[in-house]
C-alpha cells in the first residue's frame, strides 16, 4: 500500500504535471477575474520562467549531490557491494526485444561489474524487481542476467533480490542475504541524489553495520552553468530533487529511517 501511494503522491509532484494542473488553475482564476487577466498571466509567466531555468534546480539538485564524493580507495576496500535498481531499462521493451535494457541510472550496475573486475573475491547483490506499479516484461534481476551473460561476466559472486521495489524494500529484502554473508564491509551503491535517503534506510535496517556510499549518476558538475538551457533538463533536474527531497521526509516521517 505504501508503494501505491508513493506513486499516486509522486505523480502530483512531478514538475510538468505541476504546470499543467497551475495552468488549468490559472485559466479558471482569469476566466473569473477578466479585469486581473494581464496581471495573472504576467505573475504565471514569472514564476514558471524562474522555476525553468536551469541554475535555479541545478544548485538546489547540487546541494543533496555534493555530500557525497566517490572515493575509489574506499572502493577498494569494501568486500561487497549493495547495488539499488533503477539502472534497468524497459522490461517489456526487453521482453519484445529479445535483448537487455539499460536505464539513465545504469552507471549502478556498469559500478558493480567495475569492482568485480577489480576484486574479483568481492560479492555483489542486485537488488530491486521494478519501480512500477503496473510492471510489464522482464524484471531489473532479469534485465541484468542477460547483461552479465552477454559480456561473459563470472556470476559466482552475483546474488539478485528479485522482489523489492522501492529503497525501503530493498534494504528489507536484501537481509536475509546480507546476514547469511557475514560480510562486514558493505558499499551503497546508487545515484548521488538517492545516496542520503538510501543509506539511512539501510543503516535503520542494519543497526550494527555502517554502509559505505559509492555515489553514481550525477547530474550536477563542481560548478554551475549559468546560461541558458532547455525546459526539458530543467524539468528532469526539477524531478529528481522534489522525487528525493518529499521522499527523505516522507520515510522520516513513516520511520523508514
Amino acid at each position: 500500500m505504501f508503494f501505491i501511494f508513493s506513486k499516486i503522491f509522486s505523480f502530483f509532484l512531478d514538475p510538468l504535471n505541476l504546470l499543467l494542473i497551475t495552468f488549468l488553475l490559472f485559466i479558471v482564476i482569469v476566466s473569473r477575474a477578466k479585469r486581473t487577466k494581464f496581471t495573472g498571466t504576467f505573475w504565471f509567466i514569472l514564476f514558471w520562467f524562474i522555476l525553468l531555468y536551469k541554475p535555479l534546480p541545478e544548485f538546489l539538485l547540487k546541494t543533496i549531490e555534493d555530500p557525497h564524493v566517490y572515493n575509489e580507495r574506499v572502493f577498494l576496500e569494501l568486500e561487497g557491494l549493495v547495488i539499488l535498481g533503477g539502472g534497468a531499462g524497459s522490461g517489456k521493451v526487453a521482453q519484445d526485444r529479445n535483448d537487455y535494457t539499460l536505464g539513465e541510472g545504469s552507471e549502478r550496475i556498469l559500478k558493480g561489474l567495475e569492482f568485480l573486475k577489480q576484486k574479483p573475491e568481492g560479492t555483489i547483490i542486485f537488488t530491486g524487481f521494478s519501480g512500477k506499479i503496473f510492471h510489464e516484461g522482464l524484471s531489473e534481476s532479469e534485465i541484468i542476467e542477460q547483461l552479465i551473460e552477454a559480456l561473459n561476466t563470472d556470476s559466482t559472486n552475483i546474488l539478485f533480490e528479485n522482489r523489492s521495489r522501492n529503497t525501503f524494500e530493498n534494504a528489507v529484502y536484501s537481509k536475509e542475504i546480507i546476514y547469511r554473508l557475514k560480510i562486514k564491509k558493505w558499499g551503497i551503491v546508487t545515484s548521488a541524489s538517492h545516496m542520503k535517503r538510501a543509506i539511512a534506510t539501510f543503516e535503520k535496517e542494519f543497526p550494527e553495520m555502517n554502509f559505505k556510499p559509492i555515489p553514481v549518476d550525477f547530474r550536477t558538475a563542481n560548478s554551475i552553468y549559468w546560461g541558458p538551457g532547455n525546459m526539458q533538463g530543467s524539468i528532469n533536474l526539477w524531478r529528481i530533487y522534489i522525487h528525493e527531497t518529499v521522499g527523505y521526509w516522507v520515510y522520516k516521517l513513516t520511520r523508514k529511517l
